[in-house]
């Protein structure tokens, strides 16, 4: 298990509770919105976006040692304190796709889209077109990145493998202003599925940009804002929570169709866990499992 928690650092640790590695020695964070990024496993590494704030990195550690095998450095920001409102920040975690006959770590920032060698950590490629505040992961189906931001921000599709600043040759789409959201969305057959902050779920041709539906999710609770990713099932089903404590079950089709709200009573503000076909939910009070007994 690898869990970071910001300025503290990186730690590794068996599931016996046995410390395996720390890494304390990666620097301060400090953002006004705080730290939301988590390691991500591939192979034998560690993928990590060291940020949003003054030192913004992406680091590819050892996942045996911690070592540090390369970063890469990206412009910081202002952590937007004392009045000053330029706020800027990454809080996108990398993925690792096969891309065709090779393999791109994609990534999102400030300004612009991009992609890595995941074994260099050479960049391959740049699109621009993402506003200053990137809240949520992108995501990849069909050869095709998904990348979106929040605060109003800008959203694109850009064409993976190629080359360089692909920007006019391989950005397919681009909205310089979408709903503000803050979890991740996820695709199905050819469709991106992303829940707003107000608790909208909006649907989108990945290959146009279209917008097929945005259709408003709201239960019992006291409120149907949302700040947690989407969870799609392998038979299509899309699991979200609120910070109502309200939970929907949905189906990934560009016909909506809600099949299921059911409310915990109490604040919900992460994402929904999955393992071994279990559900796990982090409330304010409780933790849930859902799932056949």
């Amino acid at each position: 298990m690898i869990a970071f928690f910001a300025s503290a650092g990186v730690f590794c640790y068996d599931l016996n509770g046995k410390l395996l590695w720390k890494r304390t020695d990666l620097g301060k964070q400090h953002h006004i919105w705080g730290n939301g990024t988590s390691p991500v496993i591939a192979g034998d590494r560690v993928f990590l976006n060291f940020g949003p704030g003054p030192k913004t990195t992406l680091y590819c550690f050892d996942k045996k040692t911690g070592k540090t095998l390369w970063e890469h450095n990206e412009p910081g920001g202002d952590s937007g304190e004392a009045g000053n409102k330029n706020w800027l920040g990454s809080w996108s975690d990398p993925i690792l796709r096969q891309t065709g006959s090779r393999y791109e770590l994609l990534m999102s920032y400030p300004g612009r889209a991009c992609a890595f060698d995941p074994m260099s950590g050479k960049e391959l490629w740049t699109c621009e077109g993402l506003t200053k505040l990137v809240y949520n992961s992108p995501v990849y189906a069909d050869g095709l990145m998904i990348a979106m931001c929040g605060y109003g921000g800008a959203a694109m599709a850009i064409q993976t493998g190629g080359s360089g600043d692909v920007t006019e040759k391989n950005r397919l789409w681009y909205e310089p202003r979408v709903q503000q959201r803050i979890g991740s969305g996820v695709i199905r057959d050819g469709h991106h599925y992303i829940l707003t902050d107000g608790g909208i779920v909006e649907c989108r041709d990945i290959k146009t940009g279209k917008l097929v539906f945005n259709e408003r999710v709201k239960g019992p609770g006291p409120t149907g804002q949302n700040w947690s990713s989407l969870v799609l099932s392998a038979d299509g089903l899309c699991y979200a929570a609120n910070q109502g404590g309200d939970c929907f079950v949905f189906k990934a089709s560009p016909k909506f169709e809600l099949l299921s709200t059911n409310s915990l009573g109490e604040k919900i503000i992460g994402s929904i866990a999955v393992s071994d076909g279990h559900l796990f939910i982090r409330g304010y009070k409780n933790l849930w499992c859902v799932g056949r007994k």
